[in-house]
């Protein structure tokens, strides 16, 4: 919770609420309401609040669990069916869906793949062909799920790639099991 951190860092700073208010230029009223927990201030005053603490926000985008969509049917490994659970006991559709959107934005971030050492640009080459491969199979097969990506640049990028087809049927072997 932002309020708690709010004030253990001005209390680490020996800031009382009106200092903070005087360096940050937000209200003291304000930062009150904040520290009570009663607040839900604008980024903006939480910029102003962190810059004053000496601090930064910063947005991480959350890494996609790629053992999990490899088990859903990505075709990113291939595992002995005696080593991993059946699907259908893991997968769902939902957390499937939340997923690959990670996994899309990540792609995102991997699209420029070339500047990296080898081994780290053939992980990354593949994991941009199985999301595409992927993406193909849901078209084709499961178009309501696929619906959820229809709109995205990067999804439709990773579908335009060459030499997908024989990942695309790999994918489907492992969607058909729980989807």
């Amino acid at each position: 919770m932002f309020y708690k951190h709010l004030r253990k860092h001005r209390e680490l700073l020996g800031f009382t609420q009106t200092k903070l208010s005087f360096l940050s230029g937000v209200s003291l009223p304000t930062i009150q309401i904040i520290e009570a927990g009663r607040a839900n201030p604008e980024l903006e005053t939480v910029q102003r609040l962190l810059l004053a603490l000496g601090m930064k926000a910063q947005f991480v985008v959350k890494k996609a669990d790629w053992d999990f969509l490899s088990l859903c049917g990505v075709p990113l490994t291939i595992l002995n069916s005696s080593e991993r659970p059946k699907p259908q006991e893991v997968c769902t559709k939902d957390r499937f869906i939340e997923e690959m959107r990670l996994a899309l934005l990540e792609c995102h971030a991997l699209k420029d793949f070339g500047k990296d050492s080898d081994h780290n640009s053939g992980e990354k080459a593949r994991k941009l062909k199985a999301i595409g491969a992927t993406l193909m199979a849901l078209r084709t097969h499961y178009p309501s799920v696929y619906a959820e990506f229809l709109r995205s640049e990067i999804a439709k990028k990773l579908l335009s790639q060459s030499g997908l087809e024989k990942l695309r049927r790999i994918a489907l072997v492992g969607l058909m099991e729980f989807l």
